[in-house]
């Protein structure tokens, strides 16, 4: 199967100006698809015939309703799939975090997260949603202090389960994808000395991640080629959780 022919042709991809986001939104455009790049700042440098951009807040539920109104139009269709990247993490341990750390964190990945799936729902006519946890939720981590973090990304694994149950019978996928540790701006264990090290050494795959990694495996569940997953958390992660 040539995974470019089943690719969608229309996408939603939010959390696009940098990281894991924007390596989505680069694998759509390389197969001749359009995108519809939401983030917080979009990037004035980057430019694409078949790229649209829009600022956002995901937390703020007027705000996506905007963006997601225009999309057909932007996107010369109704979207095919939408890939939800943006997120944040909360470097804290729970000794010194404050309610607005939580409630903070809670809002952007928890409420940020359904408010993009329930637009989607109601723009995507049949396609495919795909959510981004975190292998964190599976996994406490000593050297990765994010209890908040944790708690939000396994939320989204719960609602993923969910939504793909209620969304099912309008022909439309949900899925997530939990990275590992993936080499973007927000993996924070270069602070710890020696802990990319010491974990890249218990590792089967002896490595971090790239954002390719975990956009390749975003792409094949918003694809033709994924037809019948659906409710499913992908682990990207090296072997992480089996370790």
């Amino acid at each position: 199967m040539d995974l470019n022919r089943t690719l969608p042709r229309r996408v939603i991809v939010t959390g696009a100006s940098s990281g894991i986001g924007r390596a989505v939104a680069e694998g759509v455009l390389a197969s001749g698809g359009r995108v519809l790049a939401v983030d917080l700042r979009s990037d004035a440098a980057w430019e694409h015939d078949r790229l649209v951009q829009r600022d956002a807040d995901v937390s703020d539920a007027d705000r996506v309703a905007e963006v997601f109104a225009e999309a057909e139009a932007l996107l010369g269709g109704a979207p095919d799939a939408v890939v939800h990247c943006a997120g944040i993490y909360e470097w804290k341990p729970v000794s010194s975090m404050t309610v607005d750390d939580w409630d903070r964190s809670m809002r952007i990945n928890g409420r940020g997260t359904f408010l993009i799936a329930q637009a989607a729902a109601r723009f995507i006519r049949a396609g495919a949603i795909v959510l981004l946890s975190s292998v964190a939720y599976g996994r406490g981590d000593e050297t990765e202090p994010g209890a908040v973090y944790a708690a939000s990304k396994g939320a989204i694994v719960s609602l993923t389960r969910q939504l793909a149950a209620e969304f099912g019978a309008q022909g439309i996928r949900v899925n997530a994808v939990a990275p590992g540790m993936i080499d973007t701006p927000m993996l924070t264990l270069d602070a710890t000395p020696g802990a990319v090290e010491a974990l890249t050494a218990h590792l089967p795959a002896r490595r971090i991640g790239t954002v390719d990694d975990v956009a390749s495996a975003c792409l094949f569940l918003a694809s033709g080629a994924a037809s019948y997953i659906t409710g499913e958390t992908l682990h990207v992660d090296g072997g992480y959780l089996a370790t």
